[in-house]
């Protein structure tokens, strides 16, 4: 106690001393973590900037202008897409009850009647064409009465459906099918048992919900494979957007291939085809000889409507704040 008494001076220096140094201690790790956090920042700072510098593209007024251009060129395609989807569209469609039950009227009564003037060869005898008895064409609940449904749209859905048949039908007359066992269409009106109709398949019709409306349509019909052939010729000519979804093909029993049992021999076994004129006979023999009757098909069809809204793009470069 009195060597501190003595040194009073002494330790009180050396405590001051100790305070300062501890002071200098915190202060200096205080200031490394805020070095540390600053460092952070600045490389992350970097990285960023490195990574709009090597960004592909670089969002320059360039590259923006070079997008927007690009953006014109898709919808121009997009536009011709469209139109051509759209070509034959343009049926122009009533919701007056009144006129369009008496267009349906004379709908059925016109096709019976140009079905009727058909004529067809079958194994060398004229046959006339074969249609059901208070045949419709898919209308047949108007057939004998022609209450027209109280809904002005399924009225507009009506006679858009009376038209499209009526192609359909006009490129079958044109192939002379033998005989037609049906036409189906999916109903929109209130029908009572009919009500739903004729669809298609949700996991291949080609509707998508705000996008692509379709009608579905199926015919079935009898005749030759030129007939169908012929038919789906006319239809693939998108004078109207009608897609075929199916086609299902039943053939009558004795349709058969038969073929000459010929085989080569001799100089023609060691050495391959000869071009002899026997020989060209001898091939002609050997084809495949079809008998072919009267088959029945059935297409699906459907109806294309775009009713996905086009809007052009109208962003300029002016709009674009510079980021130099």
């Amino acid at each position: 106690m009195g060597v501190l008494k003595k040194n009073l001076v002494l330790v009180v220096l050396s405590i001051v001393c100790l305070l300062i140094f501890a002071a200098g201690i915190f202060l200096t790790l205080s200031e490394s973590g805020k070095v540390t956090a600053a460092r952070e920042k600045i490389n992350s700072a970097e990285s960023q900037l490195k990574n709009l510098l090597n960004a592909d593209p670089a969002p320059t007024v360039e590259n923006v202008e070079a997008s927007q251009a690009n953006v014109l060129q898709l919808e121009a395609q997009l536009k011709k897409i469209r139109d051509n989807l759209q070509q034959g569209s343009g049926i122009v469609v009533s919701s007056d009850g009144i006129g369009v039950m008496a267009s349906i009227q004379q709908f059925i009564s016109e096709y019976q009647r140009r079905f009727a003037d058909i004529t067809n060869t079958i194994d060398k005898d004229e046959t006339p064409f074969v249609l059901p008895q208070k045949f419709a064409f898919g209308f047949e609940q108007y057939i004998d009465q022609a209450a027209p449904p109280t809904d002005p749209a399924a009225v507009a859905k009506l006679d858009k459906q009376r038209q499209i048949i009526s192609y359909i039908l006009d490129q079958l007359i044109e192939v002379n099918p033998h005989s037609i066992k049906s036409v189906q269409r999916h109903i929109y009106e209130k029908t009572g048992k009919n009500t739903g109709g004729f669809s298609v398949d949700p996991l291949v019709t080609a509707a998508v919900p705000g996008a692509i409306d379709t009608m579905a349509f199926s015919i079935t019909f009898t005749g030759y494979s030129n007939s169908l052939r012929g038919f789906l010729n006319n239809l693939a000519k998108f004078e109207m957007p009608l897609v075929v979804r199916d086609i299902e093909v039943q053939r009558p029993s004795g349709s058969e291939t038969v073929a000459a049992d010929a085989a080569p021999s001799g100089f023609e076994a060691l050495f391959g085809e000869s071009t002899t004129a026997t020989d060209s006979a001898k091939k002609e023999e050997q084809k495949p000889v079809i008998s072919e009757n009267v088959s029945s098909f059935t297409v699906v069809l459907e109806y294309i409507d775009i009713v996905l809204p086009f809007e052009s793009v109208e962003a300029s470069p002016e709009s674009v704040e510079n980021p130099s």
